[in-house]
């Protein structure tokens, strides 16, 4: 009877390798060899023997979840069985509690006393400390998630909660504003006479540190307040326009000769990023700074936002590329690869307007896409009850114009293909594309090069080898 309970024994544990050997075979770290039945054991020997097998199955399943990443659960012989009766052999994970929705609703104290209790338990039985770790892990974060839980949790101040706060506070500017009747925050109109730019021209090389412009000529200058410094009755602001930067000052007795709080309103309603109007007159500040003394100032439009970091700037290229105005802002060299592309695309056209060339706009809306090999992005037509498409080159309406008549034609146009985004290739384009009759490729390599030249000339000044 002992020897055929023994066997009952070791068959069953060996049934139970045999079905996790089918689920989790590469954990297993021991030889089928080992689970070969052992008739003539005593029942004392039988017992070890079984105690041995389910400590080594025990430390396979271990392995097996912690290549996995998972917390682990108390596994002995019993639960196996269990686990076998209630299909959890289904989930990749076999046995892990944090996606048992019976154990979601049992407080975190009863599941660290059960854990602790089969720590014990384990450790009686003479479990080596590595496979003991696991345990012990997740003992620890079940303790860590039970000292959180019981922790007073500050609020959280939402992502944004500054910049509202901000935003509110220039917004209580506008009407404060508005209420003094002294200042409209958003003006109709201002007319510079000058720009940052070409006054540092101007007056590069001339007045020495500390001198004022003896004429006293007014200029007046419009453009965004990037940094501001008040010292008392004293300010220096920094002014940014398309052409570059001035530096303003606004001295209080100064000003009080065409305002009387006009000082105190400068300091109450500016705030960097504002647009503000300035007439005064050229000096150079004692460090030798070029400066425009102003004797009055008008607000244009009052910003509801700050201005990027001025120190490092906008850094963030997602950002950069997905809000190009404050990149703009933030580095002026940006506007001059703006600039480029509008000079390049002004000259193109005037050379080949020159050339007798005639440019005339082709269809966006096409029914059918052609004249490349690319993706097109579809569309409807509502009234007309058709299936369109943007195009994905213009070359076949700009032949027919050809084969119609015209003898020389392009295009400066936009296309539209639905493919790949990278920074040097978007959805949305723009290309150029020209047909000339009674040409060959010679002619064309020609007209290429002279019109490269061209543009280069126009960019740079001067024609580079």
């Amino acid at each position: 009877i002992t020897q055929m309970l023994s066997l009952i024994f070791q068959y069953t544990i060996i049934y139970i390798y045999l079905i996790m050997l089918t689920y989790i075979r590469p954990a297993m770290s021991f030889s089928p060899s080992f689970i070969q039945p052992k008739p003539f054991m005593s029942f004392k020997a039988s017992s070890s023997y079984i105690r041995t097998l389910g400590n080594t199955v025990r430390r396979s399943i271990c392995q097996y979840n912690h290549q996995y990443n998972h917390q682990y659960t108390d596994i002995t012989t019993s639960s196996l069985i269990s686990t076998q009766k209630h299909k959890m052999l289904t989930n990749t994970r076999l046995f892990s509690t944090t996606n048992n929705k019976e154990e979601e609703n049992v407080p975190l104290s009863s599941l660290i006393a059960n854990k602790g209790d089969s720590i014990r338990k384990m450790k009686a039985e003479g479990v080596s400390k590595q496979d003991l770790k696991p345990h012990v892990d997740e003992l620890l974060a079940l303790k860590k998630r039970l000292e959180e839980a019981e922790s007073p949790k500050a609020a959280e101040p939402e992502p944004d909660s500054g910049l509202a706060e901000i935003r509110q506070g220039r917004l209580d500017k506008v009407e404060a504003m508005r209420k003094s009747g002294r200042h409209d925050p958003y003006a109709y109109t201002f007319s510079p006479t000058a720009t940052c730019g070409s006054l540092s021209s101007l007056w590069s090389g001339k007045l020495g540190a500390g001198e004022d412009d003896p004429s006293a000529a007014q200029h007046s200058v419009a453009g965004r307040i990037v940094s501001r410094r008040v010292f008392g009755s004293l300010a220096f602001f920094v002014l940014q326009d398309e052409t570059g930067q001035l530096q303003l000052q606004f001295d209080k007795k100064k000003l009080r000769e065409t305002d009387p709080d006009s000082f105190k309103d400068l300091k109450a309603f500016t705030d960097s990023g504002d647009i503000i109007g300035c007439t005064g007159s050229i000096r150079r500040t004692d460090k030798g700074e070029l400066t425009l003394n102003c004797a009055s100032w008008t607000m244009l439009t009052k910003a509801l936002l700050p201005l990027p970091d001025k120190f490092h700037g906008l850094t963030d290229v997602n950002k950069r590329y997905r809000q190009r105005h404050l990149d703009m802002i933030s580095n002026p060299s940006v506007r001059s690869v703006f600039r480029s592309r509008a000079v390049i695309q002004s000259t193109l056209r005037r050379f080949l307007d020159s050339r007798g060339f005639l440019e005339i706009e082709t269809p966006v809306l096409q029914s059918a896409p052609g004249g490349a090999e690319a993706r097109p992005f579809s569309t409807h037509h509502n009234s007309l009850g058709l299936d369109l498409t943007l195009r994905i080159a213009t070359e076949l309406h700009l032949k027919r114009l050809v084969v119609g008549g015209f003898d020389r034609v392009y295009e400066v146009g936009r296309i539209f293909r639905n493919e790949g985004v990278s920074t040097r290739h978007n959805p949305e384009f723009t290309s150029v594309e020209l047909y000339q009759a009674y040409a060959d490729y010679e002619d064309m390599m020609e007209l290429t090069e002279e019109l490269v030249v061209e543009v280069c000339r126009r960019l740079h000044g001067e024609e580079r080898e």
